[in-house]
């Protein structure tokens, strides 16, 4: 597997009145040199990834990207300890919310099926619209053997990683 460029403070999670927030972890490599490894570059929206696409998708771009997770905060995954999961599909989407408004935002379908918004897990019967911006190979069942190990490899290390740097020392259970 190709290395990863990282340090720690890139996968610090921000606080805000209610906690850390999600992240978006983006692994990207040279197109022109793979070998040098992956290199992870962090965003906190939906808004702050599609610039990161636009920026990548330019003619004269050295980069790709090959790999979105969404690092999930204990408080929204029910856990003890952060997640990262790939993100197998990142939309524009509208949702359902009180009453007759409708939110218009981003929103990520992971690879265990559950959703996310920025910072909120998304109920699936909320969804009245959904359309695709980026949507992995194996989105839709489809099997890569070669496509399934890497993005199980980038998860388990970039979730040890996000973990590592913060979780307090107390709160982390040896592995």
């Amino acid at each position: 597997m190709a290395a990863l460029q990282i340090s720690a403070r890139q996968l610090s999670g921000i606080g805000n009145e209610h906690g850390p927030s999600t992240m978006l972890i983006v692994a990207v490599a040279s197109i022109a040199q793979p070998e040098q490894g992956v290199e992870i570059i962090k965003r906190f929206s939906g808004q702050k990834l599609i610039d990161l696409f636009n920026e990548m998708d330019r003619p004269d771009s050295e980069k790709a990207i090959v790999g979105v997770l969404l690092a999930i905060p204990p408080a929204l995954n029910g856990s003890a300890r952060w997640t990262a999961e790939n993100v197998f599909d990142f939309a524009r989407v509208k949702l359902k919310r009180r009453g007759e408004a409708c939110m218009d935002t981003y929103a990520y379908r992971l690879a265990s099926k559950a959703v996310f918004r920025d910072n909120a897990k998304v109920e699936p019967t909320d969804i009245l619209d959904w359309r695709s911006l980026y949507e992995t190979s194996n989105a839709r069942g489809d099997v890569d053997t070669e496509l399934d190990a890497h993005q199980t490899w980038l998860s388990i290390v970039i979730t040890r990683m996000v973990n590592a740097v913060n979780l307090p020392d107390d709160e982390e259970p040896p592995e």
